[in-house]
């Protein structure tokens, strides 16, 4: 019992946390091992290791705000996308510090020991990443469309009770799994999202259970 409430501590450390945010010189994203794929991607290519491009412009393609923490700290998926030769170059997800535009910082190793993220290629034009923590798999797929933008699609469950497997993602936010108040884990991820037809859905972001 004593080791189970000193993990919950570590993680809720971990968690609540927030980085010093600083100007990003093309780091190296961690290198994961290799893991079965998620059960929305039937064949899934190398890894995702190269460096963050220099010569190309990132675009935020998705923020996730927190219901803990100092709220100007989030967590947003950037994107490098070279449009003209239809590809999706790379992805990030990182801190960011809303207070300072354009200034980014990887989630760092004490938060990576117990979150882990894992980056895969689909295709030229769609990358994944997934997030791992508290026992779950979070997945965002980041495609570059043929208008030349790039989105983020995630499955989620909604309020209704419908699962929709494929919803473009407008916005997220994390909400913590608390134990006597204090957040020790991710309870789940909620977003507003647009269906096929465009129309505006609310939901809980489907997670798999590792």
């Amino acid at each position: 019992m004593e080791l189970v409430w000193l993990s919950a501590h570590l993680l809720a450390a971990t968690l609540v946390v927030d980085p010093v945010v600083t100007s990003p010189d093309a780091p190296k994203p961690p290198v994961e091992a290799p893991v079965a794929p998620v059960a929305e991607v039937a064949e899934v290519a190398e890894p995702v290791v190269a460096p963050v491009p220099a010569d190309v412009a990132p675009a935020e393609v998705v923020r996730v705000k927190r219901d803990f923490g100092k709220p100007n700290f989030d967590l947003v998926i950037d994107a490098w996308a070279d449009v003209e030769a239809a590809h999706l170059r790379e992805i990030r997800l990182w801190w960011t510090n809303s207070d300072e535009v354009g200034h980014r910082k990887p989630l760092g190793r004490m938060i990576e020991r117990m979150v882990k993220l894992q980056y895969r290629r689909i295709s030229d034009t769609a990358l994944t990443v997934a997030v791992a923590g508290d026992g779950k798999r979070f997945t965002f797929t980041v495609e570059l469309n043929k208008d030349g933008k790039v989105v983020t699609y995630v499955p989620i469950d909604t309020e209704g009770g419908r699962y929709i497997g494929r919803c473009r993602t407008d916005s997220a936010r994390l909400l913590a799994r608390r134990v006597l108040g204090m957040p020790v884990g991710i309870a789940y991820i909620a977003v507003n999202c647009r269906d096929g037809r465009g129309v505006l859905q609310q939901g809980k972001l489907r997670y798999r259970e590792i």
